[in-house]
């Protein structure tokens, strides 16, 4: 309660002082949310940061659903990582909150802005173990990440928003995702979609499990691939998810997610097909172009 006074006692501070233009279109409103997000880490307990991050979820909801503050990117808000679609209609606010425990905490809220605005919190367990490549999931038990990319696209003529995230799973491993995040008419989200077609069937999202001191690339990249059609090889120009091909450390830990690494040379994507992720296998990642020139 008293950071949400204080949001508001400086927000009616700005005011007051004849600069409500500025803070409708520069940093004003977002140094303001920077200086209450970065009491969360600040926090010498677990209880202590949670509760902290709750308050601050609070603050920014209600930031949020002000449609004087519409325009305002909110993209530099210090902790916060924020992703946006190109339509206007969807923001992802996300941030973790780290734990003695070694796991994470995750805290967010998705934003609809239609003919009037909408947001919804997100809620996460800590350490989610239950998430599979199956489930379709609402924001009410959200497995938490950090969203670092969101690709639109179209599915079957609707909008759908593809999700790139990051997850510090535990002690021992991190995750990343490809997701599938839906808005229906109703303002109903979904994450999950079963659009990812891989060798092993298709799947509503991508999970990658590794060792948690390593790091594997998972990017939204335009490439120059080469496409066998009709027996004919062509290099085809297109956009597509880049992803490390995973391997254990040793073969005789193969299955124990948490001793994978990247193999270092191989390279495999997904490429948005007629309405599905299709994975390509084997590619070479840094055959990266310019998107202006395809020559």
């Amino acid at each position: 309660m008293k950071t949400t006074c204080l949001l508001f006692l400086v927000l009616f501070a700005f005011l007051k002082n004849g600069t409500s233009q500025s803070i409708r279109s520069s940093s004003g409103i977002q140094d303001s949310l920077s200086k209450l997000s970065s009491r969360i880490w600040k926090q010498k307990t677990d209880s202590t940061r949670i509760h902290s991050s709750e308050v601050f979820l609070a603050d920014l909801q209600s930031v949020l659903k002000s449609d004087f503050y519409r325009a305002i990117p909110f993209d530099s808000i210090q902790g916060i990582t924020r992703v946006a679609s190109d339509d206007g209609v969807l923001r992802i606010f996300t941030w973790n909150v780290p734990l003695s425990s070694g796991l994470n905490k995750y805290f967010g809220c998705i934003q609809i802005i239609r003919q009037g605005i909408v947001v919804i919190p997100l809620q996460s367990a800590v350490g989610f173990l239950s998430c599979s490549e199956t489930d379709l999931l609402s924001p009410q038990n959200w497995y938490g990440a950090l969203y670092y990319k969101l690709i639109q696209v179209e599915i079957g003529e609707k909008k759908a928003y593809t999700l790139l995230g990051w997850d510090g799973f535990n002690s021992d491993a991190n995750r990343k995702f490809i997701d599938i995040v839906s808005v229906d008419e109703n303002e109903n989200v979904v994450f999950g979609k079963p659009v990812f077609k891989t060798a092993q069937g298709i799947k509503s999202r991508i999970i990658f499990e590794f060792a948690e001191k390593s790091n594997m690339v998972l990017r939204y990249d335009y490439q120059a691939i080469m496409v066998e059609k009709r027996n004919k090889i062509r290099k085809v120009f297109n956009w597509l998810i880049v992803v490390d091909r995973l391997v254990p450390m040793d073969p005789s830990l193969i299955g124990i997610k948490k001793y994978y690494v990247p193999s270092g040379d191989t390279y495999d994507s997904f490429i948005f097909s007629n309405g599905y992720w299709v994975l390509v296998e084997d590619i070479d990642a840094a055959n990266r172009t310019d998107p202006q020139n395809k020559l």
